[in-house]
């Protein structure tokens, strides 16, 4: 047996000693002999001389903290396994489909360069699209995303409306479509229609308070858009739509401070209805927006541990590692497009309106054309097959971070951003804020008389 590669063994000032294992992903608190004995365990890997009972060895083992040789490679191999199974799984196609580029906002952090093109997808292309889907013979089923450009612009959406109503005459199972829309021109009319639609999940942005939002999300006229977007929200969130409301708020240095505010009005305006706040990270690339707005990596991490603290109902999954996480997305997902008003082809939604990322066209008999593309995409932001991230005691709860960012930066040399799970920097903080909710609920526990403490052996499993 030897001391995992996986394990992290800390103390703190104010909680004492602790072990996480991000392979089983347990956390456990120990009293300060089994801390020492552990510490001399990681300095001594061939265990010699070092007393472990039995039933402390045998949950050692157990939890992955003492390990056969190999045995973390062959527990890998079988995540890669299934990574690659669901990554390569052929009987359902998932389609973001921009009907156009255009926009009608003009917010200044866009990533997208194509808010002034007019062009909307025209009926060849939707015959050429509903072709690409049937083309798929082993699908069974099909996701759509509408994003943008915007939507909701009327000739837009005739087009989410034709699309829509032949998919469900391909004979193929529709399950559901979700609406990425700024909501300014998300109307009573249109409202109506979601439900026919299919449409499940509509996410609108509002990046702050009104005077905080009209800085930022104005329209193509510099007018503002605040008190509009939360009208039609309002006859969403009345309406007979049956699905759910996401409120996405992207920050940066210049709203960060506005989050909570925002969020509760929002909780408080639309309580007991189908919706919730998000936050969402503006993180550009120089030539696009002020770099100095961006949040860096640390920043980002205190305001999710802000965020925590004030949701106030601990323990919240939202700080604990959700372990076994292999970071799958459309970009590398093998039945999964973002597909382009003028059919062109992309892996991923940041990709869009950038002709060197164009992976095909729907126009073409083989619409797959720069397969290298889709191959870095799929295989080559894999973690498992990244010979640091084997060796980063986080990969197990990490899964490789954003694929898009990780192609940009290991296969197209580009400078300055940051892939990575916060985990890697910040797991003891997440884990001491964790636990400290933890032990709330233990103080608790203990007003009740159900008091819970250290067991005789010396040690607790937090989680």
């Amino acid at each position: 047996m030897q001391w995992s590669k996986y394990n992290t063994l800390f103390n703190t000032e104010s909680h004492g000693y602790f072990l996480y294992n991000s392979l089983s992903n347990t956390f456990i608190q120990l009293d300060r002999d089994h801390y020492d004995l552990l510490e001399n365990i990681q300095n001594n890997p061939t265990l010699h001389g070092l007393n472990i009972g039995n039933g402390l060895l045998d949950m050692l083992c157990s939890k992955r903290i003492l390990v056969k040789k190999d045995e973390e490679q062959r527990i890998l191999i079988e995540r890669q396994y299934r990574r690659d199974a669901i990554c390569f799984e052929n009987t359902h196609l998932d389609l973001s489909i921009c009907p156009t580029l255009s926009c009608n906002f003009r917010c200044p952090y866009c990533f997208e360069n194509t808010q002034q093109d007019t062009v909307v997808m025209n009926t060849e292309t939707v015959d050429r699209l509903i072709a690409f889907v049937k083309s798929y013979e082993h699908v069974r089923s099909v996701s759509i995303t509408w994003y943008g450009g915007e939507p909701t612009i009327n000739r837009a959406f005739d087009v989410v409306r034709e699309i829509t109503r032949r998919i469900k005459e391909v004979g193929i199972e529709f399950k559901e479509a979700g609406l990425v829309t700024n909501a300014y021109l998300l109307d009573k009319d249109k409202i109506n229609q979601l439900n026919d639609l299919n449409i499940k999940t509509v996410q609108i942005t509002i990046d702050g308070p009104q005077e905080v939002h009209d800085r930022r999300r104005i329209l193509a006229s510099g007018r503002p858009t605040f008190q509009r977007i939360m009208d039609n929200i309002e006859t969403l969130m009345n309406s007979s739509f049956k699905g759910k409301c996401n409120i996405r708020v992207n920050l940066d240095k210049n709203n960060l401070s506005s989050f909570f505010e925002l969020r509760q009005t929002l909780l408080n305006r639309f309580r007991g209805k189908e919706l919730s706040v998000y936050a969402g990270h503006v993180d550009t690339t120089p030539d696009l927006y002020d770099k100095g707005c961006n949040l860096c990596s640390k920043e980002w991490k205190d305001f999710t541990l802000e965020q925590f603290r004030h949701r106030s109902v601990p323990p919240s999954e939202g700080i604990y590692p959700l372990g076994a996480v292999f970071s799958i997305c459309s970009a590398n997902t093998r039945n999964s497009y973002v597909i382009g008003p003028q059919g062109e082809l992309y892996k991923c939604w940041e990709d869009v309106g950038r002709q060197e990322m164009i992976i095909g066209s729907i126009h073409d008999d083989d619409p797959i054309t720069n397969r290298e593309l889709v191959a870095l995409y799929s295989v080559g932001t894999d973690p498992y097959r990244d010979a640091e991230c084997l060796e980063c005691a986080v990969l197990p709860i990490c899964g490789g971070g954003c694929a898009n960012r990780r192609l940009r930066v290991k296969h197209f040399n580009e400078k300055g951003l940051e892939y990575c799970s916060l985990y890697k920097e910040n797991l003891i903080a997440y884990l001491i804020e964790y636990y400290e909710a933890f032990l709330t609920t233990e103080i608790c526990a203990q007003v009740l008389n159900k008091q819970t403490k250290l067991s005789e052996e010396g040690y607790k499993i937090i989680r």
